[in-house]
């Protein structure tokens, strides 16, 4: 990644994380232990701020294409519906097996059915301001043609922005890959996005990387370590500071207007 570049979201707000005392009722059931600050969650975090950042600039709600959606957590964490109202114009998703009711009760518009992986031309209606890839390019075989198949969709200006499990590219070799693809269940991690790699589709494709950070050192899942913001906020600065090692890393890549 291009050492001029420095992203620190270690200071963004944290207010955001009082959402998952309406979300644990769907998603967190039969958890043994609940904490304020689950790293884990903070994939939507992440994805919360870049979509209030991206609807504070063009100064108007967003049309949101989310692929991948699996139960609806990330329209969960924007904060309800009144929230939704005032950043959202339209939230439509893609999955390859989507729970529709779940997900039309969650707020989504429109909800289809397609495997990404497959390599056709998603034939979208419409382009959206902002495409949203969560956790779901370390499942693809081909992320990046994935991405350039949803390209032609977006408008100018317009952003994709994302996360996945990161390591350097050192480590992240095509024999990694190989290996990792054959001890792989279904729907398992097949690929690793390092922050060079993302660097590396982001110019082939003509896009610029408005931000990239990486989010943690150390997860520990239900400790009370995760009730302290002090500790989500030393793991957040570790993974601005070091990208490729903060094991998972969030990107938005941006269309020239």
């Amino acid at each position: 990644m291009n050492g001029a570049r420095l992203f620190f979201p270690a200071a963004w707000p944290l207010d955001s994380f009082a959402v998952l005392d309406a979300m644990r009722p769907l998603y967190q059931a039969g958890a043994k232990k609940i904490t304020r600050y689950p790293l884990k969650h903070l994939r939507y975090w992440f994805m919360r701020h870049l979509l209030e950042q991206k609807a504070a600039k063009l100064g108007r709600p967003l049309s949101v294409l989310e692929v991948g959606v699996d139960r609806g957590q990330m329209l969960a964490f924007m904060g309800g519906p009144a929230r939704k109202a005032a950043l959202i114009e339209r939230w439509d998703a893609i999955d390859v097996a989507p729970a529709h009711e779940m997900l039309a009760r969650v707020g989504y518009d429109d909800v289809r059915t397609m495997n990404v992986d497959a390599g056709a031309d998603p034939h979208l209606e419409r382009r959206y301001d902002v495409m949203i890839f969560l956790h779901l390019l370390e499942h693809l075989h081909a992320p990046e043609q994935c991405l350039a198949r949803f390209q032609q969709y977006l408008p100018r200006g317009g952003t994709m922005i994302g996360g996945s499990p990161t390591m350097p590219r050192l480590v992240a070799d095509a024999g990694y890959e190989q290996r990792l693809a054959r001890r792989a269940r279904p729907f398992g991690h097949v690929s690793v996005l390092s922050p060079e790699r993302i660097d590396s589709f982001a110019e082939q494709a003509g896009l610029r990387v408005a931000f990239m950070s990486g989010a943690f050192f150390m997860r520990r899942q239900g400790s009370r370590l995760e009730n302290s913001r002090l500790w989500l906020r030393a793991n957040l600065a570790f993974g601005g500071l070091f990208p490729s090692l903060g094991s998972e890393i969030y990107f938005a890549l941006e269309r020239a207007e």
